[in-house]
């Protein structure tokens, strides 16, 4: 299974498939709106989904939206249309559990295999592989592309039968969306006290009060730099509704969840959607995103 064929090459498709370059395989793309880069970089560019699967040993999806995976799969160019029997679908997108399972079982209709396999990290975490994905599915179809998924970004888990590498990531994003908030309400009481924010950042990044997000995010809300924005509010923002229709699914009240999740839908509603996630200090400190900060 030396072909892969990467369909959605954005800011985590197109890294993956440098991965798999630089790693030997080749990678046959699709992008609805082309990418350059791709081909530059010794990689080939169809024409269609369903091409990518006539041509290609191994499929990965990755794309924002429930509907493109939808589109990607069962669209008049999808790739159900040419899916080769025995064909593994390595699917990363983040998207409802139920809906997944649904288009795993055509798949296997047709002969092939869909994996749920989310990934955690941002796009700049992929390149120097330190995101991490979350594997699951059948077992026997996990090992048969187990060199695809080395290749991928980083350390890869199994969590387990299909749909768990998606719970997987609606607690690390749980984590996620309440330790920005948390960074961002820490950063404006430090700017509204007065404190030298460079000294603030410095002398808490390897305190116990730490965390990633305070390593990565905090620098941002200090110089208030929401762009280009590494990862968007209105990205991560769909993956919060899931999480939220998780939890109560559970019967789990998640209320510091629920909290950190109201700041991101004001973001989302005040236009803020392109800003990166750092961008919740003004929504916590009262100010514009773009204007002065209070």
């Amino acid at each position: 299974m030396d072909h892969v064929g990467v369909i959605g090459l954005g800011k985590m498709g197109l890294p993956i498939a440098r991965n798999l370059m630089v790693r030997g395989f080749r990678v046959t793309g699709y992008r609805r709106s082309g990418s350059p880069e791709l081909v530059k970089e010794g990689g080939a560019l169809a024409a269609s989904a369903a091409q990518v699967a006539a041509e290609t040993d191994v499929l990965l999806s990755i794309v924002p939206e429930a509907e493109d995976v939808e589109e990607i799969i069962n669209g008049p160019a999808g790739t159900l249309r040419t899916l080769k029997p025995g064909t593994i679908h390595i699917e990363m997108s983040t998207i409802d559990v139920d809906r997944k399972a649904r288009l795993r079982d055509e798949v296997r209709a047709k002969g092939g295999d869909l994996l749920d396999c989310p990934i955690s990290g941002s796009p700049g975490m992929v390149a120097p592989r330190r995101a991490t994905t979350f594997a699951s599915g059948d077992p026997a179809s996990v090992s048969e592309v187990s060199a695809v998924l080395d290749a991928i970004s980083g350390p890869w888990i199994y969590t387990g039968t299909f749909g768990t590498g998606a719970k997987m990531k609606y607690v690390a994003n749980l984590l996620l969306a309440v330790h920005t908030v948390a960074a961002a309400e820490a950063m404006a009481l430090a700017r509204r006290s007065g404190l030298d924010l460079g000294l603030v950042q410095k002398t808490l990044d390897e305190s116990i009060a730490s965390s990633a997000i305070w390593k990565q995010r905090g620098p941002l809300m200090a110089e208030r730099s929401w762009s280009p924005a590494p990862g968007p509010v209105r990205t991560l923002h769909p993956i919060l509704e899931q999480i939220e229709d998780q939890a109560a699914k559970t019967g789990l009240s998640a209320s510091v969840f629920a909290a950190a999740k109201e700041v991101f839908d004001r973001a989302l509603a005040d236009g803020w959607g392109d800003l990166d996630i750092a961008c919740v200090h003004d929504q916590v400190s009262g100010g514009s995103a773009l204007g002065t900060p209070k």
